[in-house]
């Protein structure tokens, strides 16, 4: 059985897990499924990533259990593309580093613009994107997402950058992220079969797992998405939480 998570208003809220999702995953331990986690939050490696859920839950991950949307942006660059800069958080930088990719802070000498989610935005690294894709350099975003949820409430995502970026650029980005093509593939690379995909968000979740053959989606209102918006949508599920979700995925027909 291959389950496949979203994090951010699935798992957690910040740096809190979701009520129930503890005793959740561990069901799916005791069950063998094959869990992933996949995530267009790009401010964490796989590992860190997996430190934060394991920390968070209490239930052991490891990284190879994690795919994030700055691993997917690295499948789209190459030789030619660097050096790259780097606009985004300490995790994106290393996923550079770990692709064997040189880095640089100055936008003339870029080859690539790559962006993720970063708190500390400023107008400066914008004009520098900006700069660096005037002057040629490709403009890959990690993911586009408007939004994304803490335990303070919504707070502005990835795709904000994205679009300030782009609307002083004049150009439109590539995008890495679920549910496009490059994340697509490097799921494919990872998974054999179809798949459970548990997400909070119609556009990203629910799209991915309507992209992928015998895949079966349950959207959760723990996130993004209220049920009044869920009605009508692609979902094959609406369930309150992460818990009632792998309740249904245990006593369902799995998806192959």
């Amino acid at each position: 059985m291959n389950v496949v998570c979203d994090l951010d208003g699935v798992i957690y809220r910040g740096g809190v897990a979701l009520p129930g999702v503890s005793a959740a995953l561990e069901q799916l331990a005791e069950a063998d499924a094959n869990v992933f986690f996949i995530t267009n939050n790009s401010t964490r490696t796989a590992d860190s990533t997996a430190e934060k859920i394991s920390r968070v839950t209490g239930v052991g991950v490891t990284g190879s259990q994690v795919l994030t949307s700055g691993m997917a942006a690295m499948t789209m660059l190459d030789s030619e593309d660097q050096p790259v800069f780097v606009v985004g958080e300490a995790g994106l930088r290393a996923e550079v580093e770990s692709a064997g990719l040189a880095l640089t802070d100055d936008a003339i000498r870029a080859r690539s613009v790559v962006v993720g989610l970063t708190r500390s935005l400023s107008y400066g690294l914008i004009a520098d994107a900006m700069r660096a894709i005037r002057n040629g350099a490709r403009f890959i975003a990690t993911n586009d997402d408007s939004s994304f949820p803490t335990e303070d409430g919504l707070a502005p995502g990835c795709g904000a950058i994205v679009a300030a970026i782009a609307v002083s650029s004049d150009a439109v980005p590539e995008v890495a992220g679920k549910p496009n093509p490059p994340m697509r593939s490097l799921i494919e690379s990872k998974l054999n079969g179809p798949a459970w995909m548990i997400g909070d968000r119609l556009d990203t979740d629910i799209a991915l797992a309507q992209g992928q053959p015998g895949w079966r989606s349950v959207l959760v209102l723990t996130g993004i998405t209220s049920r009044e918006a869920s009605q009508g949508s692609d979902a094959d599920f609406v369930l309150e939480d992460f818990a009632a979700a792998v309740d249904l995925v245990l006593h369902h027909e799995d998806p192959s």
